[in-house]
């Protein structure tokens, strides 16, 4: 005698409570249970359960919309994510693929700066090649795409190179500002270029801004003038810039990396984290000079900083997402500090995003929370690099390789660890008396010389570029 199903509405409501395992063992069962979990509505609800609300990144979804996927694609992005994940975070992640390249084939050339493009619909890595010829310093600024094989589609050599930045928005043409002796240009890329020289298209150009380039998000650019002085324009109108000051630290305080939107500006320098409101920038106001409406000194000066939003998944109606900040700290050698500090920028859970942002009504708490501490060594003049991902990656290279190749006077170690969320009852804790917490959770890479000089992630489709000191970059995918 058959036993009769549940009405189908019901089982929707069990299979809410399931994971992505049961539901594949419930499926095989019979063919009622193979239909029930065909259904579109099964597995966007478990997509959305098991990765998208715990801010796991979908690989291969090429900036498609999820209401427009099939179910087939469904289960496919949420394998492929899990599958992703799973490898990630593990102690040694395993890449699926990796190919190496060479940037320029120029003698005597190395990898300055390297970045994965913030695009929608296509993977693209941005790198500044040096070579030293004749004396004279040569610069090649380039674009590849990473298909099977990486393509360089965008060309410029630079011999008089004062520095780039890329657009931290996707949603902008303006894809990287250019500084030279002569001024700024703001540049598109051409895909659809056969000929990488012509690759790099001028959208405009800005021919009296001197000043050097720090942060281009949107149609905002930051630049440095001076010793130490920090400027705000936008590409629409170049000619009005308003100073970023902090009249009340008076010795030296180099800028070092921000986060800048539409209504504020997080600024980080080597010895305070200052955060400014844009409304009167956003206003046209006639005043030259906009001072931080709350500002954070920090226990020591600061050699290398990087900022990230913590990830999440929901729209907030009131609050900002808190910011990651990860902080290498200073010494008085010629080498920093050997640990990495993970603060947290908190929430002030009194914001009201309806209104101006101002000393009553501020997105954040004034001070960072150090969550952990992570013992990061550093040999004497020995390279090394650290970047933030969107998804909560904090990535560096070190020299920690004894438990690789014993007491080798060289070597260097890829590693990191997902920060998540700040924790339940953090609190300000004075840094010498916290000490080292914490240790990677994962080691992508080592090597036995000191060849890696930059690196830069991109964790949605699960890659990791790093560049050398002969010019090479090599992708390593890991799904």
């Amino acid at each position: 005698m058959a036993i009769p199903m549940l009405p189908t509405d019901i089982i929707l409501v069990i299979l809410k409570y399931i994971g992505v395992k049961d539901l594949m063992r419930l499926r095989q069962t019979c063919k009622d249970f193979l239909q029930i979990t065909q259904l579109r509505t099964v597995w966007h609800e478990l997509l959305q359960r098991e990765v998208i609300e715990r801010n796991i990144p979908i690989p291969r979804l090429g900036g498609r919309n999820l209401a427009a996927l099939t179910v087939k694609e469904l289960e496919s992005c949420l394998a492929d994510a899990l599958r992703l994940r799973k490898n990630w975070i593990s102690s040694s992640p395993v890449p699926a693929h990796s190919m190496t390249f060479q940037a320029v084939q120029e003698p005597q050339s190395q990898v300055v700066s390297l970045a994965f493009l913030p695009t929608r619909n296509r993977r693209c890595l941005i790198s500044l090649s040096l070579r030293v010829a004749d004396g004279h310093r040569i610069f090649t600024l380039q674009c590849w795409v990473l298909t099977s094989l990486p393509t360089c589609i965008a060309r410029r050599t630079l011999s008089d190179f004062r520095g780039f930045r890329i657009n931290t928005d996707p949603t902008f043409t303006a894809a990287v500002a250019l500084r030279s002796s002569t001024g700024l240009e703001i540049l598109a890329i051409d895909f659809s270029s056969s000929n990488p020289d012509s690759g790099f298209v001028t959208l405009q150009t800005l021919d009296n801004v001197d000043h050097s380039l720090q942060v281009f998000c949107g149609s905002m650019l930051l630049t440095k003038f001076g010793d130490a002085r920090i400027g705000l324009r936008t590409v629409e109108n170049p000619s009005f810039c308003m100073e970023l000051q902090n009249p009340s630290h008076t010795e030296q305080n180099d800028f070092i990396d921000a986060i800048v939107t539409d209504k504020y500006a997080v600024i980080v320098r080597t010895a305070t984290l200052d955060f400014y409101s844009l409304s009167s920038f956003r206003a046209g106001s006639a005043a030259s000079v906009i001072e931080p409406i709350t500002s954070h000194t920090w226990q020591w000066r600061i050699d290398s900083v990087s900022l990230a939003y913590q990830p999440s998944w929901e729209t907030r109606a009131r609050a900002e997402p808190p910011i990651n900040i990860l902080v290498r700290y200073a010494s008085l050698f010629p080498w920093p500090v050997n640990a990495l500090h993970h603060y947290v920028l908190p929430c002030d859970g009194t914001y009201d995003c309806r209104i101006d942002i101002d000393t009553h009504n501020k997105p954040y708490l004034a001070a960072p929370i150090l969550i952990r501490t992570f013992a990061s060594p550093i040999r004497l003049f020995a390279r090394w690099d650290m970047v933030l991902g969107a998804y909560g990656t904090a990535l560096w290279i070190d020299s920690h390789t004894e438990d690789y190749f014993d007491h080798a006077v060289e070597g260097q170690r890829l590693a990191g660890t997902l920060f998540t969320t700040v924790e339940d009852g953090a609190a300000v804790v004075p840094l010498d008396e916290r000490g080292i917490s914490a240790t990677a959770s994962m080691v992508y890479q080592v090597r036995e010389d000191d060849g890696w000089v930059r690196i830069a992630i991109e964790e949605e489709e699960g890659e990791i570029a790093v560049g050398t000191s002969t010019a090479e970059i090599t992708i390593f995918r890991y799904i």
